[in-house]
């Protein structure tokens, strides 16, 4: 436990170093000179961007383990707008000494960003953005082996309780990305969600909902580190 805290807290050292990394990027990007600028391309790239959010690795070394995976793209359809498409699928399991909890299942998100950051310049891409997303997530939970102590009638086992449910809320979304190399991103978003049917199931309250977070929870907070990497189709 203690090596796997370590290892979390290594992460976590390490992405903040990263995102210190892309600030300080995003913000040179925005010092250029006359003599600079009249020298660069000042032609625009554009074309679909395509994500993996890195973040996830963090929950392997969690508890309880969740094991998943993230994917988005995104289109500058015009200037500083991006419709941002999101994918992804999540599994966790719990086991305690009174029972066992499994939850699983995939999940889309869809909404758009707006760049709000200023650049001197046409052929930089580096964005600070606020946005909203829709998320839909379509999974199962299953609790089993359910003891319930008593003291005069003794211990007994309960019988499993599964079900397939739907969830759905609203995220509002603050992000940056800073391009790196050329058509290579880096950067980072700051979720906060508004779960829209909480009842989802009258027995039992989800412990994750994929995507979402706590399903004991009206609003969360969530964070996302994501590498993109954009396909140049063409300029202008």
């Amino acid at each position: 436990m203690k090596k796997m805290k370590y290892i979390s807290g290594s992460i976590s050292k390490s992405l903040l170093l990263l995102l210190a990394l892309i600030l300080a990027v995003t913000l040179s990007a925005q010092e250029v000179s006359p003599e600079e600028e009249s020298g660069r391309d000042t032609l625009r790239t554009y074309g679909p961007r395509f994500g993996v959010d890195l973040a996830r690795i963090y929950y392997l070394f969690d508890s309880p383990q969740q094991i998943g995976a993230e994917f988005s793209a995104d289109f500058e359809i015009y200037r500083n707008i991006y419709p941002v498409f999101e994918l992804g699928y999540n599994n966790m399991s719990e086991e305690k000494d009174l029972f066992n909890y499994q939850s699983g299942g995939t999940y889309g998100r869809a909404g758009i960003d707006y760049n709000i950051l200023s650049l001197k310049e046409r052929s930089a891409h580096h964005t600070i953005t606020l946005g909203f997303r829709y998320g839909m997530s379509i999974f199962s939970h299953r609790i089993e082996d359910i003891l319930i102590p008593h003291e005069y009638w003794g211990d007994f086992m309960t019988e499993a309780y599964e079900n397939n449910l739907t969830g759905h809320w609203l995220e509002l979304v603050f992000g940056m990305k800073a391009e790196v190399f050329s058509n290579f991103f880096l950067g980072w978003a700051f979720r906060y969600k508004i779960l829209l049917n909480p009842e989802m199931d009258p027995l039992m309250l989800p412990e994750m909902i994929p995507g979402y977070g706590s399903g004991g929870e009206d609003r969360v907070f969530g964070i996302s580190y994501s590498m993109y990497y954009k396909i140049p189709l063409f300029k202008k």
